[in-house]
C-alpha cells in the first residue's frame, strides 16, 4: 500500500470503544483517553455494545466529518466500517486500534503487535492509505473476509457457546467432528464451480480466525479479492493439514482451490451460512451471495 498524507487538524477523531472486546475492557481505563489527551488530539471517547450501536454511531460521526476509529476486534472494525460508508462523504476516515482476540484487520494494515501508544501515535501523525472494500448483495461491506461453510459454523458455534469453549481453535476441532460440507455454486467473471465443499472465502485481508493465514498472497489494495475454496476432507486429513493453513502453506494441498476475482457469486440449495469479518449471517435455502469489490473505496489509517 502506498500511503498519503492529509492534514486532520481541526477534526475530531471519534473513538467507537467495544466493551465486549477482552483487552478493550482491560486498556479503557488503563491509558486510551490519556494517551489522546497527550498528543493534543480533539477526541470523544463513546462505548458500544452492539453492533447496530457502533454502526449507527459510525454513520452519525462520519456524517458530521469526524475521523471515526473503531477500538476494539474485528467486529468491532466490521461494524464502524458500515457506519463510516453509510454516511456516503468521499471525505471519510477511518482508524483502528486493535483491541480484539482475533485482530485479523489489524494483521491485514501491518498493525499487530503494535502497542497502544504506536496505535494513538499513527492517529496523531496520519499516514492515510486508500483500500479496498466490498459489498454484499448491495447492502453490507466487509473489509477483511467473507467465509462460507465450516468457518461461519466456527463463528455461529463460538458465539452461542462463547462461555463454554476456551479458544478459537477448540472450537474449530469441535466443529469438525460435526459440521457436514454443503453444495454451492459459485460464477465469476471467467469461471464457475457447483459442487460440495468444507468452504469458501473471499479474503480482501491475508488471515482470518486470529492468525489463519488463508490468504497470505491478498493486499488490502490490489483491486481484487483472493477466493480459497477447500473440499471437503476426513477429521484426521483437517488435523494433519491445519496447520499448513495456519502458517500459510498450504497452495499446493490437492484439496485447495484459488483463483482472484472483484465480482463473485455463491448459491446454495441449502441453508446459507457465512460470515463477514468474524460477524455470523444466513440466507434461507435458495439464497444467493453477490459480492462485488470496490476499488480504493475509503481512506485508512495506518
Amino acid at each position: 500500500m502506498v500511503p498519503s498524507t492529509r492534514n486532520l487538524h481541526g477534526r475530531t477523531f471519534v473513538v467507537l470503544f467495544n466493551k465486549r472486546a477482552l483487552a478493550a475492557r482491560a486498556l479503557r481505563h488503563a491509558g486510551l483517553e490519556e494517551a489522546l489527551r497527550e498528543r493534543e488530539l480533539e477526541f470523544r471517547v463513546i462505548d458500544t455494545e452492539t453492533e447496530d450501536e457502533g454502526r449507527a454511531a459510525a454513520e452519525t460521526a462520519a456524517r458530521a466529518g469526524h475521523v471515526v476509529v473503531s477500538a476494539g476486534g474485528d467486529g468491532t472494525a466490521h461494524a464502524v466500517l458500515n457506519g463510516v460508508l453509510a454516511a456516503g462523504r468521499r471525505d471519510a476516515v477511518m482508524g483502528h486500534i486493535p483491541l480484539g482476540t482475533g485482530n485479523d484487520f489489524a494483521r491485514a494494515l501491518g498493525r499487530v503487535g503494535r502497542g497502544l501508544e504506536q496505535a494513538v501515535d499513527a492517529l496523531a501523525d496520519p499516514q492515510l492509505h486508500a483500500i479496498d472494500v466490498a459489498r454484499v448483495n448491495g447492502v453490507e461491506y466487509f473489509v477483511n473476509v467473507l467465509g462460507v461453510g465450516f468457518d461461519a459454523e466456527v463463528v455461529r458455534h463460538r458465539a452461542s457457546h462463547r462461555f463454554q469453549v476456551p479458544g478459537y481453535f477448540a472450537c474449530v476441532v469441535r466443529t469438525m467432528l460435526y459440521y457436514r460440507p454443503q453444495v454451492y455454486r459459485c460464477t465469476w467473471p471467467g469461471g464457475e464451480w457447483e459442487g460440495r465443499a468444507l468452504l469458501t472465502a473471499a479474503m480482501n485481508g491475508s488471515s482470518e480466525g486470529g492468525g489463519f493465514r488463508l490468504a497470505p498472497e491478498a493486499r488490502l489494495d490490489d483491486g481484487l479479492l483472493d477466493v480459497y475454496r477447500i473440499d471437503p476432507v476426513s477429521f484426521w486429513e483437517f488435523l494433519r493439514y491445519v496447520w499448513a493453513v495456519r502458517r500459510g502453506t498450504h497452495g499446493r494441498l490437492p484439496m485447495v482451490h484459488k483463483w482472484r476475482a472483484a465480482i463473485l457469486t455463491v448459491e446454495s440449495e441449502s441453508r446459507l451460512q457465512y460470515h463477514l469479518d468474524g460477524e455470523y449471517r444466513e440466507l434461507p435455502e435458495g439464497g444467493s451471495l453477490e459480492i462485488e469489490l470496490q476499488p480504493q473505496r475509503l481512506q485508512m489509517i495506518t
